[in-house]
C-alpha cells in the first residue's frame, strides 16, 4: 500500500513482508469474507487477513491511508492500522507488543533487525541480538497497557484509550496545508519524518525522531558496522593489525576479524589462553551500555577484562568509569556492532572498549 501525491509513491504498509510474491501475484476479497494475497489468480494463499467468516462486506482504503475491511454495519473489522509494518501515517497508534521493525536495506524489504517497540515502561529502539542490544529509550511510568499515537505534531504515549493527557511526547514538525507527511524506522536505526514538498515534487526528511546523546550521528547500531568505529561520522577499523575492513571503499560496512574468535561455547574449554583483547580507549559502545549480555559492577579493568575472557560468549566487554578506575562499570556483549571514540569532558565519564580477538598462538 502506498502513499501517493504525485511524484514517487511510498510504500507505507505491506502484506507478506517477509516473503515478497513475484510477478503475477494477485489480491482477492473472498467470498468467504478474507483478504488474502495469492502466488497467482487461483494459486496458493501466501497471506491472510483472517477474517473469514466474519461477515465482511468490502474494503476500502480511507483518506488517512487506513485499509480496511467493513461489514454491513460499517464496522470496522479489521484495519492496517493495527499491523504496522516500518511506517506510521498521521492517526496511526503503535500498540503496546507491537513493533515497527525496518527494512533489511533500502533495496531489501524483508524484516531487518532494527525495530521500535512501546513497552511498560519505555518507549525503545533496539536492534535485534541475543539479547536485543537497545539504542534509544523514553522512558515514563510503568504502564502495561501503553501505546504510542502519531498525530499532527507529536508522537505521543498514551495510558490507554481516550486519555487526553500522554505520559510522555516528542514533538514533531506540524503537517503544512495540503501536504502529507509520514514516518518510517529505515535500516540505520533512524525513524525519519517525511513530508512532500510540492514545490519540489518529492518526498524530502524533515525531522529525525529519536533524539540520542552524543547527538553526533555516532549511536547508532549500524552507523559504521560490525566492528566499525565511529568518530565525527567517520567510519574506520580498530587497528589495522587485527582488523580489515569489509569493504575499502566504503567503511560504513564495518570490520571483521583477521582471524576470528570462536564465541560458542561447545569450541572450548580454555577460552582465556586461546583469546586475547584489543583495548580502544576513550570508546564506548554504540548504544552507551544501555543493554548487554551481561553486567559486573564495581569492579577494576582488570577484572572486568578477566570477566570477557573466561566467558566462552562475550566478544567484548565495555569497561565504564569516573574518576576512579578501580571502581568501575563492565559490559559485556555477544556481539560487537557499531562503537563510537568519545570525549571524557563532554560525557563526564571514561570508557574503553576491550575487543575480543584470537591469540596468536592460538591454533582451530
Amino acid at each position: 500500500m502506498t502513499s501517493v501525491t504525485s511524484g514517487i509513491p511510498q510504500v507505507v504498509w505491506s502484506a507478506n513482508r517477509g516473503t515478497p510474491v513475484g510477478a503475477g501475484a494477485v489480491a482477492e476479497l473472498t467470498a468467504e469474507g478474507d483478504l488474502v494475497l495469492r502466488s497467482s489468480p487461483g494459486g496458493k494463499v501466501v497471506w491472510s487477513a483472517g477474517t473469514k467468516g466474519r461477515s465482511v462486506a468490502g474494503a476500502r482504503i480511507g483518506s488517512d491511508g487506513n485499509l480496511v475491511l467493513f461489514d454491513g454495519t460499517n464496522r470496522t473489522l479489521w484495519q492496517s492500522f493495527d499491523h504496522p509494518t516500518d511506517a506510521l501515517l498521521v492517526g496511526q497508534s503503535l500498540q503496546h507488543g507491537a513493533r515497527l521493525t525496518a527494512n533489511t536495506s533500502t533495496s531489501d524489504w524483508r524484516n531487518g533487525r532494527i525495530y521500535l517497540a512501546v513497552e511498560d515502561e519505555s518507549l525503545s529502539a533496539y536492534v535485534d541480538a541475543k539479547p536485543p542490544q537497545r539504542y534509544y529509550h523514553l522512558g515514563f511510568e510503568k504502564t502495561p497497557s501503553a501505546y504510542a499515537t502519531y498525530s499532527n505534531g507529536s508522537l505521543a504515549v498514551f495510558a490507554k484509550p481516550g486519555d487526553t493527557t500522554p505520559l510522555t511526547t516528542i514533538q514533531l514538525p506540524t503537517v503544512g496545508a495540503g501536504t502529507v507527511q509520514y514516518m518510517r524506522l529505515e535500516h540505520d536505526g533512524h525513524l525519519r519524518l517525511y513530508e512532500w514538498r510540492s514545490n519540489a515534487q518529492g518526498w524530502a526528511p524533515v525531522f529525525d525522531v529519536l533524539r540520542l546523546f552524543p547527538d553526533d550521528g555516532c549511536s547508532y547500531p549500524t552507523v559504521c558496522g560490525a566492528y566499525g568505529v565511529c568518530t565525527d561520522t567517520q567510519c574506520s577499523c580498530p587497528d589495522a593489525a587485527n582488523f580489515r575492513p569489509v569493504d575499502f571503499r566504503r567503511p560504513n560496512r564495518g570490520c571483521v576479524p583477521t582471524a576470528t574468535p570462536a564465541t560458542s561455547c561447545g569450541s572450548s574449554r580454555r577460552q582465556a589462553t586461546q583469546h586475547r583483547l584489543v583495548s580502544l580507549r576513550d570508546t564506548g559502545y554504540f548504544n552507551d551500555h544501555a543493554t548487554s549480555m551481561r553486567a559486573v559492577e564495581r569492579v577494576s579493568e582488570d577484572a572486568c577484562k578477566k570477566a570477557c575472557l573466561d566467558d566462552c560468549a562475550c566478544a567484548a566487554a565495555q569497561f565504564y568509569y569516573g574518576p576512579d578506575a578501580g571502581d568501575g562499570f563492565c559490559y559485556l556483549q555477544s556481539e560487537v556492532l557499531s562503537m563510537q571514540t568519545l570525549q571524557p569532558e563532554l560525557v563526564h565519564y571514561n570508557s574503553t572498549m576491550h575487543i575480543k580477538v584470537q591469540a596468536k598462538s592460538a591454533r582451530s
